[in-house]
């Protein structure tokens, strides 16, 4: 199915500049738990609390009334570790329906229309360690000026660059992160 952060909820938060220990605690806990041994008795990760309402037949949404910010990180960090582990198959098919994303808001349009792009979005490896993913985003032809004005999207841009900073040494662990067991 698809996720819907719908209209009622606020921006995303966690990637605020001024989030840096909600984001650092989180993404320290994520890589911490995506790097134990696979029988290390502190797994799986518990994620606490997330909830919301599921809508549609055919087509199910899922439309979370907590659980939002980390829900979005975890987007996120999929999108990333497919990037670095070269595994944008295995991402299409969790998150790409008909050149849209499966992960989305509704809290306004152009954070929608950018998390469509990202989701199609391939960048090449730098060999640079420090690269700036967001500037890298930022400088495509598909990113509209306008979205510097979105505090979603802005977020999710600093985010990733918090990803990258975290993350950016790791390898494997897109399938580790897949993992069901």
């Amino acid at each position: 199915g698809h996720i819907r952060v719908p209209m009622i909820q606020r921006d995303y938060a966690q990637g605020r500049p001024a989030e840096e220990e909600v984001r650092e605690e989180f993404l320290n806990t994520l890589k911490g738990a995506l790097c134990r041994p696979a029988d290390d008795p502190s797994l799986p990760l518990n994620l606490d609390f997330i909830y919301g309402s599921v809508e549609g037949n055919e087509q199910t949404r899922f439309l979370p009334l907590d659980g939002q910010q980390r829900l979005t990180t975890l987007f996120l960090l999929h999108w990333y570790l497919a990037w670095k582990d070269d595994q944008w198959t295995a991402f299409d098919q969790l998150f790409l329906s008909e050149d849209h994303s499966r992960f989305a808001y509704s809290v306004r349009p152009s954070s929608n229309e950018f998390f469509d792009q990202l989701v199609m979005y391939r960048p090449a490896h730098s060999t640079e360690k420090k690269q700036s993913l967001a500037a890298l985003i930022a400088d495509q032809p598909w990113y509209f000026r306008s979205w510097r004005l979105d505090p979603t999207i802005q977020a999710v841009l600093h985010m990733l660059d918090a990803i990258h900073d975290k993350f950016c040494e790791s390898e494997g662990l897109f399938a580790r992160l897949l993992d069901k067991d």
